[in-house]
């Protein structure tokens, strides 16, 4: 079991006792109330367990609901069409949204990295042996979804003109391995360490590892311009949880997976250990709530080669144009006045 340092240890019982005593002082106020639609229920999405059950959220004034669309498209939906206030997912539907006219901002990290693994039964390291899979089979999401867009964009970057791409629905890339229907899959937390542990699986490569993929601005917290106008103090004070939660995630590992068993109740706790482990190895985990231009750059230039988004950058695509920077960094002015 992993052994927490002196150091995490005070930097989480700090950031705790804060809580506690901003909490005593929030019960004094009426708390604003806020709803979040995320795409997903997912680990990759831990940071707003982490604020909702750590108390950050009522610390900074604000009492979030947490709802699930079922998918990205349906969570940004959802602020659109005013049921929610907030949404979780690939930020990419905020340009999307400007390049059709409309409005949207990005107001955090959620995942910063492409915590994307390529998993097989060859135990062959590909990290920097990717000529190996010329001629292989290799299982993704149908175009142009995400598994599919990495790899086809893994594929031209590296000149691997023999690498066969099978699709298939989402959930369904590892019994289509373990069949032998195919050489290799792509695939995402907790999915990976359930592979490996109960399948014998390999991970033979992380997207993340790789220096010219990030950071990547996998999934943000989003909104609109207008909500953030009419109700500055509540976006300012969910921000500033994203950013506790973020920092309490590397501060507190065992605090981290407590929460996520809460969330995941069917999921073995060693699953849950080596996934969430996994997320803070690739720094998937933001370690602030600032989504930076390193992050969005990589993350629209692949969807520019996907073809969901046009030109980039433009004046819908621009990171200027689409991430809200005085939020996130005012967050971390708050929160180091807490230590």
């Amino acid at each position: 079991m992993r052994k927490p340092s002196l150091k995490s240890i005070v930097t989480a019982a700090s950031i705790a006792c804060a809580a506690t005593f901003s909490l005593a002082n929030a019960a004094l106020a009426e708390l604003h109330p806020v709803r979040i639609n995320q795409a997903f229920q997912s680990v990759l999405y831990l940071p707003i367990y982490i604020a909702k059950e750590k108390g950050f959220f009522e610390q900074q004034g604000v009492d979030v609901t947490i709802s699930t669309g079922g998918g990205g498209s349906q969570s940004w939906a959802a602020v659109i069409s005013g049921s929610a206030d907030f949404s979780i997912q690939d930020p990419l539907f905020v340009p999307k949204t400007r390049e059709n006219g409309g409005e949207g901002v990005v107001v955090a990290a959620i995942h910063n990295a492409p915590t994307v693994f390529i998993l097989g039964k060859d135990p062959t390291p590909l990290q920097d042996n990717l000529a190996y899979l010329n001629g292989k089979r290799v299982i993704t999401s149908p175009q142009p979804d995400t598994t599919w867009a990495f790899m086809t964009y893994l594929a031209r970057q590296n000149g691997l003109d023999d690498v066969k791409i099978v699709n298939v629905s989402i959930g369904n890339e590892i019994p289509a391995i373990v069949s032998g229907s195919a050489d290799y899959a792509l695939a995402v937390e907790t999915q990976v360490s359930q592979a490996v542990q109960e399948q014998g699986l390999h991970v033979v490569y992380s997207f993340s590892a790789n220096k010219d993929w990030y950071p990547l601005a996998f999934s943000s917290l989003t909104t609109t311009p207008a909500y953030l106008s009419a109700n500055p103090e509540a976006a300012q004070g969910v921000v500033t949880a994203f950013e506790l939660a973020s920092r309490y995630i590397y501060a507190d590992f065992e605090g981290s997976v407590d929460v996520a068993q809460k969330y995941f109740p069917d999921v073995p706790r060693d699953i849950l250990v080596a996934s969430i482990q996994r997320n803070i190895d690739a720094k998937g985990y933001p370690e602030h709530a600032l989504v930076d231009k390193t992050s969005w750059d990589n993350n629209l230039n692949l969807a520019n080669f996907a073809g969901n988004i046009g030109p980039y950058p433009s004046d819908a695509t621009s990171y200027e144009n689409n991430v809200n920077v005085e939020l996130a960094t005012k967050a971390a002015e708050i929160a180091d006045a807490q230590k």
